[in-house]
């Protein structure tokens, strides 16, 4: 049946985005409030609007919603995509025929320029099944809590409109106004129109989501003389994978999913609610998810340090620049330990140190500097079980300010801090001594998904600004890497070349990779299914590794992109090259195949 759900609030800066779990009557709970509204998207999981001063006021109103996950914000994350990485020897096989034919490609990201030529056949039809257009409000009946979708049909009819000198924007008001969308997809999947570039999976089809942006977390960037930058919030991004979860089912075909966007806020372990979502789609045969690590390798917002002992204190310097206005960040506190926090702005006033509880909040104003700060600890946070601090300044002034962590209870005392992207952030405002590693991106972070660093292949070099891994449990992401620099693509609605450079675009050449070994497997009835470990598992095993770094790194994974590798795996001419790790263990000589083992050691730590 059919339902429209009337909640501006969503639309409203006053009012933030939150991502829920929920047990029992929620949205007959919340439909009798006035402050806030929201919608299920799965039958345990929702989103809603409401303002920050009524969340607590929330809580007792709604008893079905048993957490409340911490906001989220998310930003968007050039060589011929078809020739990188041995793709066109593989390509011009003509026994093999490999164009990503009947493969689904969801796109989670800005929108897409339904109008370029490079996604329109031949015949004048649309490659793009679907539009789910956040941002787009009507007053028709939906299924959906915002925005609109656009079926193939009302694509075909614009586009038809188009041609004939109409306005196909009356039909399908849908734009890629960043143009982020469209260049990505171009990458994964461009025809070859215009002759100059054409993208891995050239036959593919597309579905896209386009985020609406976060009205809040702009009006953030506004008090921070931030310019217009796109940024999201987890719970339209949780909605998109929810449509791309029932568009899959509904269609009966594989699908690759790709992320355009990430966020850093998260304990980058893989068990935020977003991350565990992803991970139970991706267990299910012919779905198949691919992200970047983001760009923010060399961005200084990431610190990692230890508490030694009870009692120990270690101090992180945060430079603010003047710019900047308000911040919010958060410390986690790896499982089991226990720390307590003190804030010293730069005129040396300290808000006094905070004991670790279940539930705690204290809000301090720094008379000398006019500075607020409120300090939400959680202990233990209900997902991960690690104690978090929730640290939210309010007018907050330029200088060093020094963070202190005392340690309560100490196993290994580690603890992390990440600011938001670079992009957020105004010039100069860094952590004194930043770690570049444990900088990839959020979900990315799950298990079961495509994980993707990228380099310059013209030069061969690791590049600096790249995401690094691994997870903070040790997890081994990045999985692969590809180029990221100056890959030729598609643009806007003029169907012009342009060079596309960044995580992103590494990624989209991943995933149109993937499209074309599941054309292969699926499609063509060379296997019955292709799971994601699966097609992790090959990407790996045919990965080209160089021998002057080891194996797996923080940089690179497992290696780089080699379609022409993964097919050998498949075909079983790949042969162990026997490069061998060695090392004693006391008076115990240990000997064994590098590429071998690793792999096998990470199927261990995935439960596999």
């Amino acid at each position: 049946m059919k339902r429209r759900i009337d909640c501006e609030k969503f639309l409203d800066e006053n009012y933030q985005h939150y991502v829920i779990e929920y047990r029992g009557s929620f949205k007959e709970e919340i439909s009798k409030l006035d402050y806030a509204c929201g919608d299920a998207i799965t039958e345990t999981l929702g989103v809603i609007a409401v303002n920050q001063e009524n969340l607590d006021r929330l809580r007792k109103d709604v008893p079905s919603i048993i957490f409340i996950e911490a906001r989220s914000i998310y930003v968007l994350q050039q060589i011929n995509p078809s020739e990188a990485d041995s793709i066109k020897t593989i390509k011009i096989n003509p026994y093999l025929n490999l164009t990503g034919r009947g493969v689904v490609v969801g796109v989670i990201d800005s929108g897409i320029n339904y109008l370029n030529q490079e996604f329109i056949r031949e015949d004048n039809t649309s490659r793009i099944i679907s539009i789910w257009d956040q941002a787009v409000q009507s007053q028709e009946e939906k299924d959906l809590y915002i925005g609109t979708e656009y079926s193939n049909e009302d694509i075909n009819k614009a586009i038809d409109v188009y041609k004939s000198g109409g306005d196909p924007y009356s039909i399908v008001p849908s734009k890629d106004k960043i143009d982020h969308r469209t260049k990505m997809a171009g990458i994964i999947g461009a025809r070859g129109y215009n002759g100059e570039m054409q993208g891995v999976a050239n036959d593919c089809d597309f579905i896209a989501v386009k985020l609406l942006p976060s009205p809040s977390y702009k009006k953030t960037l506004r008090d921070n003389n931030i310019p217009k930058v796109p940024v999201y919030s987890n719970s339209e991004i949780l909605s998109a994978i929810e449509y791309l979860r029932r568009k899959y089912y509904e269609l009966g075909r594989p699908m690759i999913v790709f992320f355009g966007v990430g966020s850093h806020e998260g304990s980058h372990d893989g068990y935020n609610i977003t991350a565990r979502f992803i991970t139970s789609i991706a267990s299910k045969a012919g779905i198949v998810f691919a992200s970047g690590t983001g760009n923010s390798g060399d961005s200084e917002g990431h610190i990692t340090d230890f508490v030694r002992n009870v009692g120990g204190i270690s101090t992180v310097e945060l430079k603010i620049s003047k710019a900047m206005k308000s911040l919010n960040f958060f410390i986690w506190v790896g499982k089991p330990d226990r720390m307590s926090l003190n804030i010293i702005d730069p005129v040396g006033e300290e808000l006094g140190f905070t004991s670790p509880r279940i539930y705690s909040i204290e809000s301090k104003d720094f008379f000398l500097i006019d500075t607020n700060v409120k300090v939400e600890c959680f202990d233990l946070e209900n997902f991960t079980g690690h104690e978090v601090f929730a640290i939210d300044f309010t007018n907050i002034k330029e200088g060093i300010w020094k963070f202190q962590l005392r340690g309560e209870y100490i196993t290994t005392g580690r603890y992390d801090i990440w600011l938001p992207d670079k992009t957020l952030l105004p010039e100069g405002t860094k952590f004194l001594k930043p770690n570049p590693y444990n900088t990839l991106t959020i979900p990315y972070t799950a298990r079961r998904v495509i994980t993707v660093s990228y380099y310059d292949s013209i030069n061969n070099s690791i590049l600096a600004s790249s995401g690094k891994g691994f997870n903070t449990n040790y997890l081994i992401n990045p999985d692969i890497a590809a180029p990221g620099i100056d890959i030729l693509t598609t643009s806007g609605i003029d169907n012009k070349v342009t060079t596309v450079s960044g995580s992103s675009a590494a990624t989209a050449i991943v995933t149109g990779a993937c499209c074309i070994l599941i054309q292969w497997g699926m499609i063509d009835k060379r296997l019955r299914n292709i799971f994601s470990t699966q097609l992790r598992s090959a990407l790996i095993y045919g990965a080209k590794r160089e021998k002057i770094y080891d194996y797996p790194n923080e940089d690179i994974g497992y290696g780089k992109l080699d379609l022409e590798g993964v097919f050998n795996v498949f075909s079983g001419i790949y042969r162990n090259k026997q490069e061998y790790t060695e090392y004693y263990v006391n008076r115990l000589f240990i000997r064994y195949p590098t590429n071998q083992i690793y792999l096998e050691d990470r199927d261990i730590v995935n439960g596999k």
